[in-house]
């Protein structure tokens, strides 16, 4: 059964493409972490891993910090001591610029012995972005095959 939320996007020009990276400090993590595609007709695909470490979550609202204009001093030093997500835009950076403007032709997903989505594979304009859950962790690829 194809994810409805994955299969929505083909046919869509991608506009903008953020990662969330942990920080810690002044250390980014940009090893992991969910990705973002908004499009541009502002439709938003979000990709994480699954709570269960197992599972690809897709999901169509932005990412949103939940330590955003937290506060509380207990928050503020857990995040001082231990680091959080932080967003990231990425559109303009290498390889993330050569699938800004592609149009999604493709979706390929690859799935758990239960059935439940483990990764995916977004054909854009001549690129492959693959995204793929490991660990607790999303894992993002790509390869570039430059038009003949």
């Amino acid at each position: 059964m194809a994810s409805e939320g994955l299969t929505a996007t083909v046919g869509l020009r991608i506009g903008a493409i953020r990662r969330m990276f942990y920080v810690c400090g002044e250390d980014v993590d940009r090893s992991e972490g969910p990705i973002e595609l908004t499009f541009d007709d502002g439709s938003v695909l979000l990709l994480d891993a699954g709570s269960d470490g197992e599972e690809l979550r897709v999901g169509s609202v932005a990412w949103h910090d939940p330590f955003a204009g937290v506060t509380e001093p207990e928050y503020i030093e857990y995040v001082a001591e231990s680091g959080k997500y932080t967003a990231f835009d990425v559109g303009s950076e290498h390889p993330y610029s050569q699938l800004v403007g592609g149009l999604v032709m493709s979706i390929t997903e690859s799935r758990l012995r239960d059935d439940r989505l483990r990764g995916a594979v977004l054909e854009v304009s001549g690129s492959r972005l693959a995204v793929e859950t490991v660990a607790d962790e999303l894992l993002v690829s790509w390869d570039h095959r430059p038009a003949c």
